[in-house]
């Protein structure tokens, strides 16, 4: 997505920011609401993963789409670095290994 032009960048990082955010916040909110049933801990760390992994990529993808607005000017915003991508992998390897283990017990 970053090699591609900018109004496509515009266009489907804000897009895919919104999409996948909302959808991230989701699992996000279950997990550290107070109101939600939180006895298996490890559906609850699932879940947790799973928002901050999505939630991440949302991230990224909004970042992308600053970075293209803003290029090209005096003070433009740099894309996401490669921390982003650090703590999306993070989430969602969590939220695979608590699949497994919520799996097998």
């Amino acid at each position: 997505m970053t090699t591609s032009s900018r109004q496509r960048r515009i266009t489907w990082g804000f897009g895919l920011a919104i999409g996948i955010g909302m959808i991230g916040f989701g699992p996000l909110f279950a997990s550290l609401w107070p109101g939600f049933d939180h006895s298996p801990w490890d559906v609850n760390t699932m879940l947790l993963g799973l928002g901050v992994g999505l939630c991440t990529i949302a991230y990224i993808f909004g970042r992308i789409a600053v970075a293209a607005v803003t290029e090209g000017r005096r003070n433009a915003v740099a894309p996401p670095t490669t921390r982003a991508y650090f703590v999306a992998g993070g989430g969602f390897a969590v939220a695979v290994l608590c699949l497994l283990i919520a799996l097998s017990g």
